[in-house]
């Protein structure tokens, strides 16, 4: 479930991207929707891991 305030800024970020005006039940769904893709997809990374890429990366740039 989205708060109405959730709702509300879902609806005026579809509004500047699509052009258009979307019912509140309508952002809902496409917000929850939106949610249920970014839980399945992201998955934070480990600090160590970050700073080894970094390293590899700067490693790289230097030879």
């Amino acid at each position: 479930m989205l708060s109405k305030e959730a709702v509300k800024e879902f609806k005026a970020i579809w509004r500047k991207q699509f052009g258009e005006d979307i019912s509140d039940e309508k952002a809902a769904e496409e917000g929850i929707n939106l949610l249920t893709i970014l839980d399945a997809i992201y998955r934070p990374i480990k600090k160590e891991w970050a700073d080894e890429l970094e390293q590899k990366d700067n490693e790289q740039k230097q030879g």
